[in-house]
């Protein structure tokens, strides 16, 4: 079951928004329903996921149960400390890297271990991440461990669950213990409907309409250099309007149970330089990669070319959490090479016109996009030839890009179309405010009420289009 869906919409939302709330008198019944019901949520994709996450939320529990009764035995405590952070990789890396490891293995040294072919876990990133967190917290002190239905419902909030953000303990088990958000309110009802809306539309008309453009792109064999550009920007374009579409449907979500999730997307692609561009796109996971890559291995304590070796080990890892692939390595190495480049030209860049800034930025962005979305190094570079290709034009090719294999569209009216969706999604990222910047003066009005129906009707006409969020993979 993904938001964008008539079973999340129309039965599974409104049941569980109605259940909770009627038991407000009671917080043990309300958390039950929230964990029933997230657990059902997460199970519906497919039910072998079920027991990976119910033992990750059991195990990870009494890890950090045993280490707060154990505090006065230092050497008990941080042994159940380092047996909690062992687990959480050694179950990620597991999942997620088995088959890439042993792959590569049996093409250095020529041996045959054999590939399990393993089914990633949906959100396994997010959740093992959150949990670890949870365990190094609770070591240090930081945080109270509640009961073990608590804590399942911090793991398991379905607006968050298999995409994120990565929530961390101290911001959200406040908001689940305290009463007064237990009680139905208006306010934020009709505040988390917009920020909901808004984000469904962004998923369904928006970005689900550009990956046809990006499909039939990356699956071409041979793309003219307008064709070449259009491609790339459309994936820039819809990872962007997919990724924000979700960040703002979960913080919508949360909204109307009185939860405050943690922003994860702020305008990125009106950064200035790809290191402004990491504190605003997929903010959790740069919080979670700081705290448990970076400054453990020294951050910028230790001397600048230690504080470069550390950035490119982030970004390398970086890298290969969004996926078990070289090319994704090799993005994330990139994105490091950017940012130390950065770091060591500060005092130049820092006098160059914002405008310019932006634009490189974002230039630099597209093109790695590219790498990260290709299937492979080969696919990657036909793209990347294509959006060198001056001699070849082609802008009537970019008309093959809207084909759906459903409805032939005239060339004229097909290069119009793809142009001024392209030229528009433009306006709107570079010159609007993102949703949640506009949520913050909402008013229930008859004429927001209005737009907000419009909105959700027009995305409903498109639910029937298949299709799961972009970040789901990771």
């Amino acid at each position: 079951m993904v938001f964008s869906s008539y079973e999340f919409v129309f039965a599974f939302l409104p049941v569980v928004l109605i259940g909770y709330f009627c038991a407000h008198k009671s917080m043990l019944i309300q958390n039950i329903i929230l964990v029933a019901a997230s657990l059902f949520f997460y199970a519906y994709f497919n039910i072998s996921y079920l027991p990976i996450i119910l033992a990750s939320i059991v195990i990870n529990y009494l890890i950090g149960y045993y280490i707060s009764k154990t505090f006065n035995k230092k050497w008990l405590s941080g042994g159940l400390c380092v047996a909690g952070v062992l687990f959480n990789l050694g179950l990620l890396g597991y999942f997620k890297y088995y088959d890439f490891f042993v792959e590569n293995i049996n093409s250095v040294f020529g041996t045959d271990f054999v590939l399990k072919n393993i089914l990633l876990p949906l959100g396994i990133s997010f959740f093992t991440f959150q949990q670890l967190s949870f365990i190094i917290s609770v070591y240090k002190k930081e945080e109270k461990v509640e009961d073990i239905l608590t804590y399942s419902l911090f793991v398991s909030f379905f607006p968050q669950l298999v995409a994120g953000p990565i929530v961390s303990y101290s911001e959200m088990m406040p908001q689940f213990i305290n009463p007064e958000n237990r009680r139905f309110k208006i306010e934020n009802f009709s505040k988390g409907i917009y920020i909901f809306v808004l984000g469904l539309f962004k998923k369904l008309v928006i970005a689900d309409t550009l990956n046809i453009f990006v499909n039939n792109g990356f699956n071409s064999d041979e793309l003219s250099f307008a064709a070449g550009w259009i491609t790339s920007l459309s994936y820039t374009l819809q990872i962007y309007f997919d990724f924000s579409g979700y960040s703002d449907m979960a913080i919508g979500l949360g909204k109307m149970f009185n939860i405050d999730i943690p922003l994860n997307f702020n305008s990125p692609y009106k950064s200035q330089s790809i290191g402004e561009f990491w504190k605003r796109w997929h903010i959790t996971l740069g919080r979670a990669l700081r705290t448990f890559i970076y400054i453990p291995l020294g951050g910028n304590r230790k001397g600048k070319i230690r504080m470069y070796i550390n950035y490119m080990i982030t970004f390398l890892l970086s890298g290969l959490w969004h996926g078990a692939s070289w090319t994704f390595v090799l993005w994330g190495g990139l994105n490091g090479l950017c940012i130390v480049f950065e770091k060591i030209f500060s005092k130049i860049l820092v006098k160059i016109p914002k405008t310019i800034k932006i634009t490189v930025t974002f230039l630099i962005t597209n093109a790695l996009w590219v790498l990260f979305r290709a299937e492979s190094f080969d696919q990657a570079l036909s793209i990347y030839k294509a959006m060198g290709n001056f001699s070849n034009p082609g802008i009537s090719a970019v008309a093959n890009l809207t084909d759906d294999g459903i409805m032939g569209i005239p060339t004229p009216i097909a290069l119009a179309y793809v142009f001024v969706m392209i030229i528009g999604l433009f306006l709107v990222v570079f010159l609007s405010k993102n949703v949640i910047e506009k949520s913050k003066n909402f008013k229930p009005t008859i004429l927001n009420s209005v737009i907000i129906a419009v909105l959700f009707t027009v995305s409903v006409l498109f639910i029937s289009r298949e299709s799961v969020f972009i970040y789901f993979n990771f």
